[in-house]
C-alpha cells in the first residue's frame, strides 16, 4: 500500500503537535461533551497476535490496549471479540459494529481512519528449515503449495493477484490452500512443519510471534519479505461517520500523548515490541 495519503510529516513530533492544537481546538466543545456520558465502542477483527488476541487473554494485543485506554479515559466502554476478518469488515460496514483493528486504507478505503498509524505490516514467506525454496518473484510460487488465510491481502500486486488467479481457476489444485477460522496461521504452520504445504505467507510481525509462542524457532525459517511495510489502522464505520470521526480523533490524540509519556512503550515491551516509529537498531 502507498503511503501517499498518508504524508510522512504526520509521523514526526512538530507535525503531530500542530496537527493536535489545531484539532483540539475545533473539537473540544462539540466532541468532549458529546462524550462525557458512558458510551460503548464494539471492536471486532481476525485473531492477529501481537496486533491483537483473544478477549479474555491477559494480553490481548497491544492494538486492543491502546484503544481501551484512549476510549475508556473519553468515557466510552470497549467491547472486543475476534470474528473472521472478511465478517469483522461485513458488519462494521453495515454499522452492526463500530471500528476493526488492523485494517489498510487500500483494502477497506470507505471506512474512517486515524491519521496517526498504530503499528507497521510486511508480508513473508517462511518455510521449513530443511528447504532452500526462497521468494525472488511471484514466480518463485510456480509450483510450490502455498498456505495462506482466507480473506487476507498480502501485497496488493503480484502475489495477490497469484493468489486470486489460482482459487478463481477451475482446477486450483493443492497449490493455494486457503484456512480461515481464529487459529489458521497456527493451523497453516502446523501444516509447513508436517509437510503438507511447502511454504506461508504471513504478516512478519504476526508469524515471527507466533512462531515463538509455538516454539517453532528451530523449526522453520524466514525465505524472503514480499511488497512493503504498510502503516495499519484502526478503521471505523463509513454507515456512522460523525460517531466514527470522533472515534479515530481520539485515537490520534491519544497515540500521541502515550507515545511522549512514555506509555506507548511500556505496552509494547509486554509484547516484546518496539515503538514502529523509531529507527531499527543495528
Amino acid at each position: 500500500m502507498s503511503t501517499e495519503h498518508f504524508p510522512m510529516e504526520l509521523f514526526t513530533g512538530s507535525s503531530v503537535k500542530r496537527f493536535l492544537r489545531s484539532a483540539s481546538v475545533l473539537l473540544t466543545g462539540c466532541l468532549l461533551s458529546s462524550l462525557a456520558s458512558a458510551d460503548t465502542v464494539k471492536l471486532r477483527a481476525d485473531y492477529w497476535p501481537p496486533y491483537n488476541g483473544h478477549a479474555g487473554e491477559e494480553r490481548p494485543g497491544y492494538m486492543i490496549d491502546i484503544a481501551r485506554e484512549i476510549w475508556d479515559d473519553a468515557g466510552f466502554k470497549l467491547e472486543y471479540a475476534t470474528i473472521p476478518w472478511e465478517r469483522a469488515i461485513t458488519e462494521a460496514r453495515s454499522g452492526a459494529v463500530d471500528c476493526i483493528v488492523g485494517a489498510l486504507p487500500s483494502e477497506v478505503p470507505d471506512f474512517i481512519f486515524h491519521r496517526i498509524p498504530l503499528g507497521v505490516d510486511q508480508s513473508a514467506f517462511y518455510v521449513r528449515h530443511d528447504q532452500e525454496w526462497r521468494y525472488i518473484d511471484d514466480t518463485s510460487l510456480n509450483g510450490i503449495r502455498l498456505g495462506v488465510i482466507g480473506g487476507y491481502s498480502y501485497d496488493q500486486g503480484d502475489v495477490d493477484r497469484r493468489i486470486e488467479q489460482a482459487l478463481a481457476s477451475d482446477i486450483p489444485s493443492n497449490r493455494i490452500q486457503v484456512m480461515k477460522g481464529d487459529n489458521a496461521l497456527e493451523k497453516n504452520l502446523q501444516k509447513l512443519i508436517s509437510g503438507r504445504i511447502d511454504a506461508v505467507i504471513g504478516s512478519a510481525t504476526v508469524v515471527d510471534y507466533t512462531i515463538n509462542k509455538l516454539g517453532f524457532n528451530n523449526a522453520v525459517n524466514f525465505a524472503g519479505a514480499v511488497g512493503v511495510a504498510d502503516p495499519l489502522f484502526i478503521a471505523c464505520s463509513p454507515d456512522s461517520p460523525s460517531r466514527s470521526r470522533q472515534l479515530v480523533t481520539l485515537l490520534d490524540q491519544g497515540i500521541v500523548r502515550m507515545r511522549a509519556s512514555g506509555r506507548l512503550d511500556e505496552i509494547l515491551q509486554h509484547y516484546g515490541l518496539r515503538d514502529w516509529a523509531q529507527p531499527p537498531q543495528n
